[in-house]
């Protein structure tokens, strides 16, 4: 059966940092690409072979450096997995500046660092930046893209405790989640089945 994950915290939420300070062995890693950390529903395999099935919220996604928390009291590490991404680059400050305005104006997802951008592979982007006189370079780099103005990292819901209580919670008490029942439906158990499954195959085929 795969480690199953529900809930998701950030590596600076104050019961995360306690139960690091505790932990007896370093938690495992899930290292996954920009476009995977975008999804709530994921199967996955570890290093070590051991399939793990991401049921999150729907509409919830996974940032670099998040925990995820299992029913059992498991933990999981989320890093930014290297990926192939075009790193932009230009021969002074304000053409670069020149081709982030017009990144911008297509709303592309973009890294921003001191002397160059980064996004994801796209011809016909690529083909419009060495138009704007900049130079592209096909890479292999984390891609950690700005998130915008509005966004925000904060993590809602219940703590990583809940799945561990949440049947003698459940006993006597009746709560309103404004809709969301964070409890796993019989039809993501059978989405966590059928990705253990997949993942095991797709192993096995390596």
């Amino acid at each position: 059966m795969a480690l199953m994950f529900n809930t998701r915290r950030a590596a600076s939420d104050p019961q995360i940092q306690a139960e690091m300070d505790k932990a007896s062995a370093p938690w495992p890693v899930l290292s996954l690409s920009w476009a995977d950390r975008q999804r709530s529903r994921l199967a996955a395999m570890l290093p070590n072979g051991r399939a793990v099935a991401v049921i999150l919220p729907r509409g919830e996604q996974m940032q670099h450096g998040d925990v995820l928390c299992g029913d059992a009291g498991e933990r999981l590490w989320i890093k930014a997995a290297e990926e192939e991404v075009y790193q932009i680059t230009a021969h002074n400050a304000f053409e670069l500046m020149r081709v982030v305005y017009h990144l911008a104006n297509r709303h592309v997802k973009a890294m921003l660092a001191a002397d160059a951008v980064y996004i994801e592979p796209d011809s016909v982007l690529a083909d419009m930046v060495r138009g704007l006189g900049a130079q592209v370079e096909v890479v292999q780099q984390a891609f950690l893209p700005e998130g915008g103005a509005y966004a925000t990292g904060h993590v809602h819901g219940p703590d990583c405790n809940h799945g561990e209580h949440g049947a003698d919670h459940g006993r006597g008490h009746s709560h309103h989640h404004h809709g969301e029942d964070h409890a796993l439906s019989a039809e993501d158990q059978a989405r966590g089945n059928l990705g253990e499954q997949l993942s095991i195959a797709a192993h096995a085929r390596k």
